[in-house]
């Protein structure tokens, strides 16, 4: 199978290349080569590739600065999903597009099932739900993926890192954590993820969304003490609400995975089995500034 990533040198976009190994082709552009903005040139460069698959891993997805500008959100999130998914269906590929949890409002503390109600809350989360509208009505046999939470060996380009090597890294400089206790969600390695989305592929499994992250839930606060102690870092680490701030967040979202097993596919593995394989097997510690 021919794959092209859409976003490809980010955590999840690395992961699926190592994924995949020689069992499928994958194309990675670069993103001075692919603009998702740029419909004619999405549409030129994904024709001309000829893949059977296009996974969307692009986003604009730090969400204060999504706050800060929206029109960018809206361009690359909900635009250039449109694009991808339009080319894509042009090329005769199925299009795969990478969504989140924060599509769901964090008003239900059992968690959210696939198919339920997407009620964002804030700008990143209203522009990945438009998106997935955009892909659904574009390409219909699209398959729609969400994570959350995302930690993976190549970092977050637009992020300086992610939560788990920023937390050991700060961690062993000394300085004191004061982390979120109060937002429940579902950790998700992109190194499980990237497996998950091919196998679906693999599998052509029914258009539709799927939940793809590990599974359990925990907060913030959790995520962190536990990739300490798994780490063998010592810190101090306490424990905080949320509070008022200008990005509204949803407080449970949980993504609960009630398909797949009906598909026949096997279950993911726990968010900390997960983590023990990712901190186990990462080159080498994260480096970030703490001034």
């Amino acid at each position: 199978m021919k794959v092209l990533v859409v976003g490809g040198w980010g955590q999840l976009g690395s992961d699926l290349a190592a994924v995949a190994g020689s069992a499928h082709e994958v194309v990675r552009p670069r993103h001075g080569e692919l603009d998702v903005v740029d419909g004619a040139a999405t549409q030129s460069l994904i024709g001309g590739a000829r893949p059977d698959a296009v996974i969307n891993a692009a986003a604009f997805h730090k969400v204060e600065l999504c706050e800060e500008e929206p029109r960018r959100a809206f361009e690359v999130n909900t635009l250039g999903a449109l694009n991808v998914a339009r080319a894509a269906r042009s090329a005769g590929a199925q299009c795969v597009f990478v969504s989140t949890d924060y599509v769901f409002a964090g008003d239900r503390p059992d968690g959210c099932a696939e198919d339920d109600e997407v009620r964002p809350l804030n700008v990143y989360g209203v522009s990945k739900a438009a998106g997935e509208a955009a892909v659904r009505e574009a390409a219909p046999d699209s398959l729609i993926v969400r994570g959350s939470g995302l930690f993976g060996h190549a970092g977050s380009a637009g992020k300086g890192g992610n939560f788990v090597d920023n937390m050991i890294a700060r961690a062993k400089t000394g300085q004191p954590l004061s982390i979120v206790d109060d937002q429940i969600f579902s950790p998700t390695s992109t190194h499980d993820m990237a497996e998950r989305i091919l196998l679906l592929l693999e599998r052509r499994v029914p258009p539709g969304t799927y939940h793809v992250a590990n599974g359990g839930s925990c907060s913030w606060y959790l995520l962190a003490r536990t990739a300490l102690h798994m780490a063998g870092v010592q810190a101090d680490v306490s424990p905080r609400a949320t509070g008022e701030g200008v990005v509204r967040r949803p407080r449970w979202s949980t993504l609960l995975d009630t398909k797949t097993a009906r598909l026949g596919l096997p279950a993911s593995r726990s968010w900390e089995d997960a983590l023990q394989w990712y901190l186990a097997s990462r080159p080498e510690p994260a480096q970030v500034k703490t001034a």
